[in-house]
């Protein structure tokens, strides 16, 4: 081999190699380059474009991911790796139909894993088909019974259709594989809730606000789901101050606003809660429940013309929101 193809060639194994590590250290936005300049330097010779295309996906790039599992799968048509992920890059693009096509010719070449059929549980969700969404989802999880994030797909497919009892089965079974998941507590709530075990909510409520309190990353659910529970139990009070941290989570959130806006006026802060209820109608609109709570509002601050004008408005926004299914 002549001086200048050895130099070439050690060019091509240092940038493969280097995507390689920063891959391994999840260093997604320097491996993704790094694997398309070993790709450009070699073509077809190594999986650099199929790297590539994991690396982008990981930095939800999910466009380019899927041009370059495209091309790579293409090239190399007996990959099941390549199809199993173009799969998954599709379901994140809401392609459902495309990643159901991906996942079936992904399976004529090697079995699914555990991971696989959650991803194809979760496009018959965005199909709107929660029959089949439920039957790859329990097949997930008979495939690996330790998946905790399938437990918890299929949590929240049941409790989608109103099997409560089944839906706290599934959450309980992902948070025993994995205790910190906020997620999993707060509809481990919403689904004893809705399941009529009011005492056993307010326990899995409380925990999710634990853990979300030590969670940096926290959104405002497991707040704003524990104080509608308490709201709906006529204990205002306690709600407030979940509320007021739901708003600092996220302040362009309606319906936090809007809770705290009617908690403070059931706790007779009227003017108070007509503030956080005008925040929530400015972000919401269309919205009639919270006109309909601002208008109660301003009738327990005494100002009785905005009260009626936005009680009306209230009632014309819930005409419109039934006009379409009403029969001419």
């Amino acid at each position: 081999m002549a001086s200048g193809s050895v130099a070439i060639y050690a060019q091509e194994v240092n940038a493969y190699q280097q995507a390689e590590a920063a891959f391994a250290a999840h260093q997604y936005a320097a491996s993704a380059p790094l694997f398309a300049q070993a790709e450009a330097e070699n073509p077809g010779k190594t999986d650099a474009l199929l790297m590539e295309g994991k690396s982008l996906a990981n930095l939800r790039q999910f466009a380019h991911a899927e041009a370059a599992l495209r091309t790579y799968a293409s090239r190399h048509p007996d990959s099941p790796d390549a199809l199993y992920m173009l799969g998954f890059v599709l379901n994140r693009e809401d392609k459902p139909a495309e990643s159901l096509n991906t996942y079936t010719q992904a399976a004529k070449l090697a079995t699914p894993q555990s991971d696989d059929l959650k991803v194809v549980a979760l496009d018959y969700v965005l199909l709107n088909d929660y029959d089949d969404a439920i039957r790859w989802m329990k097949q997930a999880v008979a495939f690996d019974p330790k998946n905790e994030q399938a437990w918890y797909g299929l949590g929240r497919c049941l409790y989608s259709q109103s099997e409560f009892p089944e839906a706290a089965e599934a959450f309980q079974r992902a948070l025993a594989l994995d205790g910190s998941d906020v997620k999993a507590e707060t509809n481990l709530g919403l689904a004893f809730e809705m399941g009529n075990r009011p005492q056993q909510a307010e326990q899995a409520y409380k925990a999710a606000v634990v853990l979300a309190d030590a969670d940096a990353k926290t959104d405002e659910w497991p707040y704003l789901d524990y104080a509608s529970f308490l709201l709906e139990h006529d204990r205002p009070t306690e709600a407030i101050p979940l509320l007021e941290r739901a708003v600092a989570v996220a302040p362009r959130c309606a319906q936090c606003h809007g809770k705290l806006g009617r908690a403070l006026a059931e706790t007779g802060k009227a003017r108070q809660g007509v503030e956080e209820l005008r925040k929530a109608v400015t972000l919401s609109p269309q919205d009639p429940k919270l006109h309909y709570d601002l208008g109660r509002a301003y009738r327990a601050a005494g100002e009785m013309e905005q009260a009626r004008a936005e009680l009306a408005l209230s009632a014309k926004l819930y005409g419109a929101k039934d006009s379409p299914g009403r029969k001419q």
